[in-house]
């Protein structure tokens, strides 16, 4: 096991994919009173699944995260189409996923080092 050992790769991937979606979350709750501002949406988990389906490291290395402007309709009359209890949810939820992530990271990572120091 190292540092291009998949799951390693596929950590360190979904760390940076949950962050992207936080930031384009927290955008989003920023411009909450935003009149006409249309919320932004992150999309990853269809082509991290191929990528992973694929057995291909590269796949997943060179993974991109598609950004999109939503066309849902705004619930208020000017224009906005931000849900901040949508958003919110969505942002803890992302939160818990990326801290999971690190954990698990972080435990790979200590079992490497607990190897190397038993040598």
């Amino acid at each position: 096991m190292g540092l291009s050992d998949t799951n390693v790769v596929l950590l360190s991937k979904l760390l940076d994919l949950t962050s992207t979606k936080n930031k384009v979350i927290a955008n989003n709750i920023a411009n909450v009173n935003t009149p006409g501002y249309k919320k932004s949406e992150v999309s990853f988990e269809k082509e991290l699944l191929k990528a992973v389906e694929s057995k291909d490291i590269s796949k997943i290395m060179n993974l991109k995260e598609s950004i999109t402007v939503s066309n849902a309709k705004g619930t208020r009359k000017n224009g906005n189409n931000v849900d901040l209890d949508q958003e919110l949810v969505s942002f803890y939820q992302m939160s818990d996923r990326h801290n999971a992530y690190l954990e698990i990271l972080s435990q790979k990572f200590k079992g490497m080092i607990g190897a190397i120091q038993s040598k």
